[in-house]
């Protein structure tokens, strides 16, 4: 059976320091290795021209403005956060929405 935990619009209003403790917290508690740690956010795409990216930048502004180190994050800065808190391994999956789906693993 697989373990997972879900994470949903709570990481993007921390710095990356702390999302760096909290994905350690959840790698630390998953007591399987095909545990995962499923995060539903806002991936910014600088420069991206689909439908939801003044909304994303909207959102990148409105969490500069409202939490302290809180932002929304590109891929890129998702891979170093997710490396850094020991999941060597994600799989990012778009959906038709504002949001995407990251999928954080060890193996």
């Amino acid at each position: 059976m697989l373990e997972f935990y879900v994470s949903q619009s709570i990481l993007h209003n921390w710095s990356d320091d702390k999302c760096v403790q909290i994905l350690r917290n959840c790698r630390e508690s998953i007591t399987k290795r095909n545990g995962k740690v499923i995060i539903v956010d806002i991936i910014v795409n600088p420069g991206g021209d689909d439908v939801f990216d003044e909304t994303r930048i909207n959102m990148d502004m409105m969490m500069l403005a409202c939490f302290d180190g809180g932002k929304e994050r590109t891929v890129v800065e998702w891979k170093r956060i997710l490396e850094e808190a020991g999941f060597p391994y994600y799989n990012v999956i778009k959906i038709p929405t504002f949001v995407s789906i990251i999928e954080a693993y060890m193996e």
